[in-house]
Order: C-alpha cells, then sequence, then structure tokens
C-alpha cells in the first residue's frame, strides 16, 4: 500500500503540537531531520490545517540543520523544527530564525 500524500500533514500535527507541549517546559526536543523537512516542504507548498503556505508566501525559507529550502524573497533561516512551527502559526521559535524575511514572517502570525 502507498503511503498517503497526505501523511506528512499527520506527522506534521504530532511535531506541532507535541512541541507545542515540550518547549513551554522547557524540555528540548530534536525531532528527525528528514521527518521534519517533509513537514516543513508539505507546509510550504499548501494551506492545510494550517495557513503555513500563506506564511511563507513571497520569502525564502532555509534550513541550517538540513536540506530544506522553500521559496523566493527575503530570506528566513534557522533550524528546521523553527521554520516548521513558525509556518504553523507558532511565535514560540520566532527568536531561532534569521535574516531579511524575519519581521516580515513574525507580523504574519497572531499576537
Amino acid at each position: 500500500m502507498a503511503p498517503s500524500k497526505d501523511l506528512p500533514a499527520y506527522l506534521g500535527e504530532v511535531v506541532v503540537h507535541g512541541e507545542d507541549i515540550r518547549h513551554p517546559l522547557g524540555i528540548t526536543s530534536l525531532p528527525d531531520v528528514e521527518s521534519v523537512t517533509a513537514v516543513a516542504e508539505f507546509y510550504a507548498a499548501r494551506n492545510f490545517t494550517v495557513n503555513s503556505r500563506s506564511i511563507a508566501d513571497g520569502l525564502r525559507l532555509r534550513a541550517t540543520d538540513g536540506p530544506f529550502v522553500a521559496g523566493r524573497g527575503p530570506e528566513v533561516v534557522g533550524p528546521t523544527l523553527a521554520l516548521v512551527m513558525t509556518m504553523a502559526g507558532r511565535r514560540s521559535h520566532l527568536d531561532q530564525l534569521t535574516g531579511d524575511g524575519v519581521d516580515a514572517i513574525g507580523k504574519r502570525l497572531a499576537p
């Protein structure tokens, strides 16, 4: 049986909600870069359960710890997990991002 094309969306739910719990408690997590890259690629390509593509629109996102690169425009650079959390609409990982596009992406997130 072939894997579902939406599998990264379900994986994203696990990654993002798990991090929603761990991060405020100060519990660090280093999920598998390959898995988080699949989520990042999915989020950058479409609005599914979150408006991730809209958040990333017009920006170049580039991971510092893996192969993820997407988009064109002012650059937002950081760990893949931080890029995923930001595309998921979370402000919690903005401090891990650098580049000319950080202010723009930050303004797209709810306060």
